[in-house]
């Protein structure tokens, strides 16, 4: 289902959904495959993550986010995070990254424990991302 789908199905403003893509969901998410998809709705102290279809539903506290690192692998932005105490790791595409849903997402996390390597961000969804790929 696309965002906008599942934003208008849901009734919830766009600009505060993000399109996660799992890596590694630790003790906190559900990842029984590789690049398992949630739903996540930021809220003003936590981010919810939905799988209709692993019918997963979890509300994560910007309060337990113990760490945050950019890193680019196999061409794409990966958030590498430590959250009550386990590897919490995603990614989303390009346009997800640019969008507002993706800003508020990093301000939060960042207000909570700081971010690595925002720079890394920064090449990701720059008008040079090519450039910077072909040299990286």
């Amino acid at each position: 289902m696309s965002l906008e789908q599942y934003c208008k199905d849901n009734n919830l403003d766009k600009n505060k959904v993000f399109n996660m893509v799992m890596g590694e969901g630790g003790g906190i998410l559900p990842c029984p495959a590789a690049f398992t998809g949630y739903m996540a709705e930021i809220t003003d102290n936590s981010v919810i993550c939905r799988n209709n279809k692993l019918n997963v539903y979890r509300e994560i506290p910007f309060a337990s986010f113990e760490s945050a690192e950019f890193g680019i692998g196999s061409g794409n932005l990966w958030l590498q995070c430590v959250v009550e105490g386990s590897p919490f790791v995603f990614c989303s595409p390009r346009k997800s990254w640019k969008s507002p849903a993706a800003k508020l997402l990093i301000q939060k996390i960042e207000e909570q424990t700081g971010i690595i390597d925002k720079k890394e961000y920064e090449h990701f969804t720059g008008k040079l991302f090519l450039l910077y790929m072909l040299i990286r």
